[in-house]
């Protein structure tokens, strides 16, 4: 039996907000919708926390028989099931007309075995990433030889506005994002028209790697906006990391915009992204 990690990803929206109870078989909705592009939506049923799951058990989880319905306010369409195989789920259903557009509201509809689960959401702005400066990292007051912390400056468009993003980075040859250091942040409390944000350099003790924002490195970083409700999402289960199924620990209640008790979300996003090579 093969023991394996889960990626607790995390969005939502601007609909209702609902606290959820995390339990086996409960349906999981992972949907997004960048300015743009087509939808995804993932469905699984929800597995345990904790134990050993094998990997039969999580491609049983995946569910590929529903009717996922997207509206967004002029045009409908029937979502079709697509396959990744760099990304679990590998099955995800896909709008064919529809992408995301800012001031436009989404609406998901999921039914499943004569259930029916709904959402909304809409685009935020477009992050404005104003500079990019590397620093030596540090750690514990001494310096980490090899790798560099990253400066970047934020645009604060209308301060009086809450705005919420995550931070995504990978190395240019890897197939998957990973969560920066910080993952998530607000301006909650900002009031200037910029502001800065460090990401730190950081090792990913579960999947033993240790090279991200290493010198030399081609490196792409993604600044993503995101809604108050995926924010909260991601704050409820603590979740920045990969986490192993074998003796986490995590919260039984999460927010979710999904309504009929689902386990998930349905985000719009707006994203900006950077590729750039990391210096000696």
């Amino acid at each position: 039996m093969k023991k394996l990690l889960l990626l607790s990803f995390v969005f939502c929206t601007m609909s209702c907000v609902t606290d959820t109870d995390i339990l086996q078989d409960k349906l999981t909705i992972e949907g997004q919708i960048n300015e743009g592009e087509f939808a995804k939506v993932y469905l699984t049923n929800s597995l345990p926390f904790k134990g050993i799951i094998d990997s039969l058990e999580v491609a049983k989880s995946i569910e590929s028989k529903a009717k996922v319905e997207l509206f967004d306010g002029e045009t409908s369409e029937i979502l079709t099931l697509k396959r990744d195989n760099s990304y679990f789920p590998f099955l995800y259903y896909r709008s064919n007309q529809i992408k995301g557009e800012l001031g436009k509201n989404y609406k998901l509809k999921v039914t499943i075995r004569g259930d029916e689960f709904n959402a909304q959401t809409s685009l935020p702005e477009l992050p404005n990433v104003l500079n990019i400066e590397f620093l030596d990292a540090i750690r514990d007051g001494e310096l980490v030889s090899g790798f560099k912390d990253l400066r970047l400056v934020l645009k604060n468009t209308n301060p009086q506005i809450p705005k919420y993003f995550k931070l995504l980075i990978k190395n240019e040859e890897d197939t998957m994002f990973e969560y920066a250091d910080p993952f998530i942040f607000n301006t909650e409390n900002i009031f200037t028209d910029t502001f800065p944000i460090i990401m730190h350099h950081k090792t990913y003790m579960n999947n033993e790697r240790d090279d991200i924002l290493k010198s030399g490195v081609v490196t792409d970083l993604e600044v993503v906006a995101i809604t108050k409700e995926q924010y909260d999402f991601w704050l409820s289960v603590k979740g920045d990391v990969t986490m192993p199924i074998e003796n986490a620990s995590f919260s039984t209640v999460v927010k979710s915009n999904i309504s009929n008790g689902a386990f998930g979300y349905w985000s719009g996003e707006n994203k900006a992204v950077f590729r750039f090579q990391v210096p000696e």
